[in-house]
């Protein structure tokens, strides 16, 4: 932190500076030149300011912040681990009438098919910003009260949202999400039209 002294003293040598060179170069200078020591106003002065914002630059890149609010990213993942404990209650629970067996196998696949993209989605967000914590509890009890259809649709609307907790920059793991939605689509396909 400067001292309110050597504040004084720069703000002196700037206006010096100023007299010399006339008006100018102060319509060169920032707005904030008065709180710019003197090594900083000789390397703005002499053109060395651009390498300095390259090198706050690479500073922003290398401490990237989570693309989201903790969270947000947490609720997403606990979803996307309900859904697959949710369709392997529903596989469990179907009996048998018609259409039983496609539904059941339909279910089964989104269940064994999932886990490895969820897996690959908390993995990258994770080794890109850091261990997700806070996860939901799983809570299957809505099996007994919705059709699996009605879940998968609204699944895929709730992730279709909830993505939007993670930037855009971030296309790698948008690219993962795709996959999973594109799953919940093939489900509830097998689910509406296989019998």
């Amino acid at each position: 932190m400067k001292r309110f002294s050597e504040i004084q003293k720069n703000s002196k040598n700037i206006k010096r500076v100023f007299e010399a060179e006339g008006d100018e170069l102060k319509s060169n200078l920032p707005s904030n030149y008065e709180d710019m020591s003197k090594e900083e106003l000789i390397k703005l002065m002499s053109g060395q300011k651009e390498q300095q914002e390259e090198k706050v630059e690479d500073k922003d890149v290398k401490q990237l912040e989570p693309s989201t609010e903790g969270k947000d990213v947490s609720n997403l993942f606990s979803k996307l681990f309900e859904s697959r404990e949710m369709a392997h209650v529903y596989h469990l629970q179907v009996r048998g009438d018609e259409g039983s067996f496609a539904r059941h196998e339909a279910l089964g696949k989104y269940y064994e098919e999932v886990l490895e993209i969820i897996d690959d989605v908390i993995e990258v967000y994770q080794g890109q910003y850091g261990i997700v914590e806070n996860y939901d509890v799983i809570d299957t009890s809505g099996t007994k009260s919705k059709e699996p259809v009605d879940y998968f649709e609204e699944l895929a609307e709730y992730v279709k949202h909830a993505r939007k907790c993670i930037t855009n920059e971030d296309t790698h793991t948008h690219s993962l999400l795709d996959d999973i939605v594109v799953l919940i689509y093939k489900t509830l396909y097998r689910l509406k039209f296989n019998k």
